[in-house]
């Protein structure tokens, strides 16, 4: 490794520790950005460290490695106490990541075997969807009907929606960028992996409870309707109806949540169960703090130029577009995770700032779903080429009134609202079509206009 690039890993270590564990001061936002914006490889770096931190603390808390000592070191004793990890530098991470993998492999249960009947079957959906069967069979076709064994659905880009139905009418929803596992051997079982998803569950049988699994947390649920929010290294349940008992994997904590509460279970923040937070109606986009649940390219700030995201592409599959064309789009999250609810009111405005390569039309949407978590569509509207200039910054401030349901979700529109009002926005999201226009957006706002 050359001086120079030492000096800057060791510096940017340096303010990263700081990030993750007290915050950082002004000048240290700045150094940061500096060095991400400068430094070859620095953005890399950054979301290698954070990633690695969350997967750590979710995975230290969890395993004695006591037993997997013996593993690797025959010489170990049982009784022998871990040495204590230090938090900085790459050693402890690389070790650390070894033993993960290790103890991950060592305790691994072994594979379930197929069920001879479909467990579910596709309801609704729309959107750019991934289906992985039992059998390691990838389907990127799938139907309203079609019958489900075990598997996994992900939601490929943020208008992705997918809505199935067990076969006791237990019903699961997800939408945008999220990935579920659901397995019934005589038990239902789901794994989110990230993302969020909402369920309607019928009454399970006695001592069977369907299981719900994060990578922080397990929840059992009897009978009720509810959501999950799922992060790197926390998770959010909100319950409806009815009552879910919430496991913290950390450490074992147990609490039962019952109806018009939620929990967050994570390290950093006692496992107790608070009432709904009142929605609001005022949200503001914050990407200075870094990529997060937002999907795109997130981009440091640079001298004049703030913070921001880059539009991603998405070639859409032959069954949603003949030609395979390609989605040039970006989201960020809303009402999602810890944050209180935002609910649109009819003199909402929505104002977006950001830049665009070329002249090109712009998709503005959001998705939206009810106050009980059930998915209620997604509105957009479209501006005209004329409204933007090449290169240059642009900000504009949209209407409530001039969005529409998308037309893709037209065979689903008598159960889905028929004006956005009202309803709590999940995400919000910007797309240009086929062409890369270069699109970025350094800021998205809601907002009620206040007479002077």
């Amino acid at each position: 490794m050359k001086e120079e690039e030492k000096l800057w890993k060791d510096e940017l270590d340096a303010l990263l520790g700081k990030l993750v564990d007290d915050g950082l001061t002004v000048a240290d936002k700045a150094r940061l950005n500096e060095i991400l914006q400068t430094e070859p490889g620095a953005r890399e770096f950054y979301h290698e460290y954070l990633d690695l931190h969350g997967a750590l603390e979710e995975r230290l808390g969890v395993p004695n490695f006591s037993p997997l000592n013996a593993v690797i070191d025959p010489e170990t004793k049982e009784e022998s106490k871990p040495t204590p990890i230090p938090f900085g530098g790459w050693g402890w991470a690389v070790a650390a990541a070894v033993a993960i993998g290790l103890f991950i492999q060592f305790s691994g249960q072994q594979p379930e075997a197929k069920p001879e009947l479909p467990i579910a079957q596709i309801t609704k959906l729309s959107g750019p969807l991934l289906w992985t069967g039992n059998g390691g069979q990838v389907n990127r076709n799938l139907q309203a009907g079609s019958k489900l064994f075990g598997g996994t659905i992900e939601g490929m880009a943020p208008d992705a929606w997918f809505e199935l139905e067990f076969n006791d009418g237990s019903q699961v929803v997800i939408a945008g960028n999220s990935m579920l596992t659901i397995s019934d051997l005589g038990q239902k079982e789901l794994r989110l992996r990230e993302g969020s998803f909402s369920a309607n569950v019928m009454p399970q049988p006695k001592g069977k409870p369907m299981l719900v699994r994060t990578r922080s947390a397990l929840f059992e649920v009897m009978g009720t309707r509810f959501s999950v929010d799922a992060e790197l290294s926390s998770s959010t349940l909100t319950v409806n109806e009815g009552k879910v008992r919430a496991t913290r994997l950390s450490d074992g904590s147990t609490v039962e949540v019952t109806a018009r509460h939620r929990v967050v279970a994570a390290l950093d923040c006692e496992l107790i169960p608070e009432e709904m937070p009142d929605s609001v109606t005022l949200w503001q986009s914050h990407l200075e703090n870094g990529r997060k649940r937002n999907y795109g390219e997130w981009m440091p700030a640079h001298g004049a130029e703030p913070p921001h995201l880059k539009t991603v592409p998405l070639t859409l599959s032959a069954k949603d577009d003949r030609k395979q064309r390609t989605i040039h789009t970006l989201s960020m999250p809303v009402s999602q995770g810890d944050h209180p609810p935002v609910v649109l009111q009819p003199e909402t405005k929505i104002r977006v700032r950001g830049k665009i390569a070329s002249n090109h039309r712009i998709w503005f949407g959001m998705t939206l779903r009810r106050e009980n978590g059930d998915f209620a569509g997604r509105f957009q509207t479209i501006l005209p080429a004329e409204e933007f200039k090449s290169g240059e910054p642009f900000e504009v401030v949209l209407n409530l009134s001039d969005y529409h349901l998308d037309p893709s979700l037209a065979q689903w529109a008598e159960s889905l609202p028929k004006a956005p009002y009202d309803l709590i926005v999940q995400n919000v999201w910007c797309h240009t079509l086929w062409d890369p226009a270069g699109l970025q957006v350094s800021e998205i706002e809601l907002m009620i206009p206040t007479e002077e």
